[in-house]
């Protein structure tokens, strides 16, 4: 049992940074070749970490098929440490009261998918 939730967790948050690096790469682009500016996009990063989130937990709440609330705030939580870290350690920049804000919807978003995830692809008798 404890390697499959695991599996799931895994799977989840594949996707979820899979899905980030990819809207990454193309917001990247569009402000290269593209008269876009970064100022227009304030709020856009958090939508793409909310929806790559949401997806990740339907993704581990659908491998996982029982437990979708708690499979998706782990792929969540595991997610924040993730980018806690990644922002602590690696720009030196501890954050702030609206960061923990952004942590927490993150972590409610992949919760919810992991209930949407276990409900939608759970097999109906």
């Amino acid at each position: 049992m404890a390697r499959h939730w695991l599996a799931a967790v895994t799977y989840g948050i594949t996707a979820a940074l899979l899905i980030i690096l990819a809207s990454a790469f193309l917001l990247a682009s569009l402000l290269r070749f593209t008269s876009y500016s970064e100022s227009t996009s304030s709020i856009l990063p958090l939508i793409i970490s909310l929806l790559s989130l949401f997806i990740g937990g339907v993704i581990a709440g659908s491998k996982m098929k029982e437990r979708g609330l708690l499979i998706g705030a782990i792929t969540g939580l595991i997610y924040c440490c993730f980018s806690f870290f990644f922002q602590f350690l690696g720009f030196d920049h501890a954050p702030g009261f609206s960061q923990y804000g952004f942590f927490a919807a993150n972590i409610a978003a992949a919760a919810l998918g992991g209930v949407v995830g276990v409900n939608l692809f759970s097999a109906k008798h």
